[in-house]
């Protein structure tokens, strides 16, 4: 692992996984203690003016923990190193036998920063660091992207729900949140299956976009009004209450927020976002096709135009400009999608 797409994956894996945060840890603390042995030992024998027993000196001879000294199954442990947590067979001086098998950390650096960032977040204390480049991919809307900088520098929660019909850059807008660590996003039409209880309280997030949050059972409106409310969480389990106190901010999304509860909705800045206009169609279409899709400037042009009077989603413009290579294409394609050719 070696670049922030990697530790953004990693940061997430040991937050979300805490059998895996447990032997991540342990095994740092053991590489830890096996490397000071070995420079201490190596510090003896050159003051004595001796040799490594082997006969030569190595960087770091341990081969790593077995399964009995990780107090894991090696099921869970051979689980990890498809992961990419953990290295074995070779990597990093372990072995891998019919006897025995020995595992190592993939990166322990990383998984040092990594479990010193989530110590921090679950102190209150983490600052993430925000891309400068977040929201660059959508166009337009320079507002919303101005209000949603604005609520994630904000010191305490300020909650945004995007509110309008599709193909208003929704989803775009909410999908650039996800990109920043300590996000999670879920699906108001399936956190169900798991519970949004559970799920707060297994990933801990300081962001957390829902889309459909007007699908959302009524069950997980009541815990995310007690989260926005009070930034408090409860469950039962062990015939005991549990309560856990967070501090998120939540982002949402949804086409009609008629269905959400008055009191929910009234913990939000709540943004009613607008069908585009032909002309911003038109405008982002190309500006999607060109910059985004290598589409040629004349047939991107072509395309906006025609699809204008049919829809103004830009998904349309961008499945176009992958399918059409002439102007010829985008006519054949208008004729199969729309053979009414019906008019707004």
């Amino acid at each position: 692992m070696s670049n922030i797409a990697d530790k953004e994956m990693l940061f997430r894996n040991l937050s979300g996984n805490p059998v895996a945060r447990t032997i991540a840890a342990h095994l740092l603390e053991l590489e830890d203690l096996k490397e000071a042995e070995y420079k201490r030992l190596k510090e003896e024998w050159n003051n004595q003016g001796t040799v490594h027993p082997a006969g030569v000196y190595q960087p770091f001879p341990w081969s790593g923990a077995e399964w009995f000294d990780c107090t894991a199954a090696a099921a869970t442990l051979n689980a990890l190193v498809v992961d990419g947590l953990l290295v074995t067979g070779g990597a990093r001086g372990t072995y891998k036998s019919n006897n025995s098998t020995t595992y190592k950390l993939k990166d322990p650096e990383m998984v040092r920063e990594c479990l010193t960032q989530l110590k921090q977040s679950e102190a209150g204390s983490e600052e993430v660091d925000i891309p400068a480049d977040l929201f660059d991919i959508v166009i337009g809307h320079e507002d919303i992207k101005k209000l949603m900088w604005q609520a994630l520098r904000a010191p305490k929660p300020v909650h945004i729900l995007l509110c309008g019909p599709p193909a208003t850059a929704k989803t775009l807008l909410m999908g650039e949140i996800c990109r920043l660590p300590l996000s999670r996003f879920a699906n108001g039409s399936s956190t169900t299956k798991a519970g949004l209880t559970d799920f707060l309280l297994e990933f801990r997030p300081k962001y957390l976009v829902i889309d459909e949050i007007d699908k959302m059972a009524l069950a997980d409106m009541s815990t995310l009004l007690s989260l926005m409310e009070s930034g408090t969480i409860a469950r039962m389990k062990h015939k005991m209450r549990e309560i856990e106190q967070m501090q998120t901010w939540v982002f949402a999304g949804c086409n009609r927020d008629e269905h959400l509860w008055p009191e929910l909705k009234s913990r939000f800045f709540e943004v009613q976002l607008k069908e585009y206009t032909a002309a911003e169609f038109i405008n982002i279409a190309c500006h999607v096709l060109v910059l985004r899709e290598q589409a040629n400037s004349e047939i991107a042009k072509y395309i906006a135009t025609s699809l204008v009077t049919h829809t103004r989603d830009v998904r349309d413009a961008v499945h176009f400009g992958r399918l059409c290579k002439s102007i010829s294409d985008v006519d054949e394609l208008l004729e199969l999608k729309w053979p009414e050719r019906r008019i707004f």
